[in-house]
């Protein structure tokens, strides 16, 4: 056992490694072609979070607005 090459790298060194990959040594042959119309119909996964994030803020908001209506109702039949 070579103590040497057996330790995992590190993040740094991982990151490193990672960033001296040049483009052209990536193997791309897996993924299948997309067409530019395919492109076109395509949403950012960032957009999505964003869009899922205001729908779930707004369903949030409004529970909260309803729960303290019936909090103040509760106070005023007390």
């Amino acid at each position: 056992m070579d103590y040497v090459n057996d330790y995992l790298p590190t993040r740094e060194e991982r990151m490193k490694i990672l960033m001296d990959i040049k483009d052209e040594d990536i193997d791309y042959s897996d993924i299948p072609p997309v067409s530019d119309e395919a492109l076109a119909h395509a949403t950012r996964v960032g957009d999505k979070f964003i869009k899922m994030g205001k729908r779930n803020m707004a369903i949030l908001n409004e529970l909260l607005r309803k729960s303290e209506l019936e909090a103040i109702a509760n106070l005023n039949h007390e």
